[in-house]
């Protein structure tokens, strides 16, 4: 039996509902944050040192690790029977220290990341720790994809000329430049360190408590009729609302326009008084043509001064280039910051990966962990993910078998995976508790080569005590190239051809005289052909399509659409296809017309987060 990527088996085992912070009793609290500072409360100064919590100065007695806490941010602190123990924090185990801590490890997130690790060119980080960047690493020097950068920046250009990651006023080469020298006092919605002291806008302390910075932290609320993140766009015309249920007409049918409710009631795309429907309505009468520098919704639609499309021509309107860390979609495209393509090299982006722009790239096994504090909701899977998401991209070269899991994480998790698109890509499989606890676990079979969108969430958004966020782990645990097992249903190896079908399993003896299911003929002939127990329209082969599985690979057309098994017919190759037809080896390995033969694009149903790629007339996935 043959499987295409989204046959893939999901083996671990998916609760059918979880338990988020409403449902815990109010008693519990996840494990204390490791290496947390706590502020002096100019109490007792004992049993912070781990030398002076009894009567002779020994060791401090604990009976729980708050016993413990020493208030140094760079140690973990630990109870062991009834003792404490202080250790150097090294948070992503790679046997170096932060160098915030004194160490030489850049990165203590990152277990890739470290001295003396192999420099990877292309993805923006710095991996060996030698402070220097991707082609910016003379490492790279000779590799093809940094032949093209410059040695160093043209400041003032809009270019990334070095290929660091950095551009402009943000790369040190220009820190002596004119035009990047300290103008201060911080101005905290620029993106540049004005003051020169290494922090900029919202990191500056200065900026603290400004409008600019609490905005960043807040999340829109998409029914409020309140503009809660400060980005001049009110519920449902604020991209973070796209998938909530308020926003969205997916999932419930259209209804009468409300005109003063700021959702597109009717889904026609205009929010009240937008609405032509509301052309009359008492709610509306109030509203006047929008003037474009009050920070008021004059009109009424949901969007503010320039977010307003009637704004486009003001003066103060005029697109200009993207700042990625003011919360203000600066460039009038409806995205902002990190979720704006024009960020997606941006350090800041890259550090927090909060989008689908800015995913962490990941190809082998590996601990990597973070902070989803502040991030907003965008994505959710299938089993929960209402709070802010930290994404990355799994890159397989290899068929490989696949597990991952959040364990250490301190808040309730949710961990779900996508095929093909980051933001519209098939769901593979979501998991929110295992076992009883707050962390998440799945396990792949078999993935194939590719692209894949890993996301780790908090489950849910408990009214009183906020979203589900905070610290993460996440353990990627990749074995590549794994070999048949003749017997178990599953295409261990990659080459989709399973157990009996497979070559490699000629030689066990209950797999004499089997061959693949493949194509109308093996899929008509009465015969169990691959010796999987299932014949016919009956094996998963001759119904290959998860789009149209009313179709069978029978030179048929079952559905009554006008078009002969579309999708039914595994393959391998465009050999194994009918007369006409092609393998659709960049999706669903399945054969079927070429996809710009049909009238409109049949590629989001068959492979979601494809389309119809002319040249190749195959359905292809669009990446981010």
């Amino acid at each position: 039996m043959i499987r295409s990527s989204s046959w893939v088996l999901v083996a671990a085992s998916l609760l059918a509902f979880g338990c988020g912070r409403s449902e815990l009793d109010d008693s519990f609290s996840p494990a204390t944050n490791v290496g947390s500072t706590l502020p002096d409360d100019g109490g007792d100064a004992s049993n912070r040192d781990g030398s002076d919590g009894s009567p002779d100065g020994g060791p401090t007695k604990c009976a729980t690790v708050r016993d413990c806490d020493d208030r140094n941010a760079c140690t973990i602190d630990e109870c062991s029977n009834g003792v404490c123990i202080h250790a150097p924090i090294d948070e992503d185990k790679d046997g170096f220290l932060s160098n915030k801590c004194g160490g030489d490890d850049c990165d203590d997130h990152n277990n890739l990341v470290h001295p003396g690790a192999k420099e990877i060119c292309d993805d923006r980080r710095d991996n060996d720790c030698n402070g220097k960047t991707d082609c910016n690493d003379p490492v790279c020097s000779t590799q093809p994809e940094c032949r093209k950068c410059a040695a160093r920046e043209t400041c003032g250009n809009g270019v990334d000329d070095d290929c660091d990651g950095r551009v402009d006023c943000a790369d040190p080469d220009c820190a002596l430049e004119p035009a990047c020298k300290c103008k201060g006092p911080e101005i905290c919605d620029d993106g540049i360190d004005n003051d020169c002291n290494n922090a900029v806008d919202c990191a500056d302390s200065t900026c603290k408590n400004t409008k600019e910075c609490l905005c960043r932290q807040a999340t829109e609320r998409c029914n409020d009729g309140i503009d809660n993140n400060c980005n001049n766009l009110i519920d449902c015309a604020d991209p973070q609302c796209a998938n909530s249920f308020d926003c969205s007409c997916n999932g419930r049918p259209p209804r009468t326009e409300v005109c003063n409710n700021h959702i597109d009631d009717d889904c026609d795309g205009k929010v009240d008084c937008a609405d032509s429907s509301c052309i009359n309505d008492p709610a509306c009468k109030q509203c006047t043509q929008e003037i474009c520098n009050n920070g008021i919704d004059d009109s009424c639609d949901g969007t503010i001064d320039c977010a307003d499309s009637a704004c486009r021509f003001a003066s103060n309107c005029v697109p200009k280039q993207e700042i990625c860390n003011n919360s203000i979609d600066d460039d009038l495209n409806g995205l902002t910051d990190c979720f704006d393509a024009a960020c997606k090299n941006n350090p800041l982006c890259l550090d927090k990966h909060e989008s689908c722009i800015t995913a962490t790239r990941v190809t082998a096994s590996g601990t990597f962990t973070g902070d989803t504090t502040g991030f907003p909701n965008v994505q959710e899977g299938q089993c929960g993910g209402k709070g802010g998401e930290a994404v990355f991209e799994l890159v397989l070269s290899h068929p490989s078998r696949v597990k991952l899991d959040t364990k250490g994480s301190t808040f309730d998790t949710a961990l779900y995976v996508r095929t093909g698109s980051c933001a519209m890509g098939a769901e593979l499989g979501c998991d929110d508790d295992t076992g009883g606890s707050w962390d998440s676990q799945l396990q792949f079979a078999l993935l194939y080569p590719g692209t894949y969108y890993v996301f780790v969430d908090g489950f849910t958004v408990d009214a009183r005590r906020g979203p589900d966020e905070g610290k993460y782990v996440l353990n990627i645990d990749i074995t590549p190239d794994p070999k048949e097992i003749c017997g178990n249903g599953v295409d261990d190896d990659g080459d989709r051809l399973t157990d009996c079908a497979d070559p490699d399993c000629k030689t066990d003896p209950k797999c004499a005289n089997c061959t693949p299911e493949l194509g109308v003929k093996a899929c008509t002939d009465g015969k169990d052909n691959d010796c999987d127990g299932l014949t016919d329209c009956a094996d998963p082969d001759c119904r290959a399509s998860d789009a149209y599985p009313t179709e069978c690979c029978n030179g048929k057309d079952d559905n009554g659409n006008n078009i002969v098994d579309e999708f039914a017919c595994r393959c391998r190759a465009t050999s194994d296809c009918a007369t006409g037809e092609i393998c659709f080896t960049d999706t669903v390995f399945a054969c079927s017309a070429p996809c710009n033969l049909f009238n409109g694009d049949i590629c989001p149903f068959a492979a979601p987060g494809s389309t119809c790629n002319q040249t190749t007339r195959q359905c292809q996935y669009n990446g981010r």
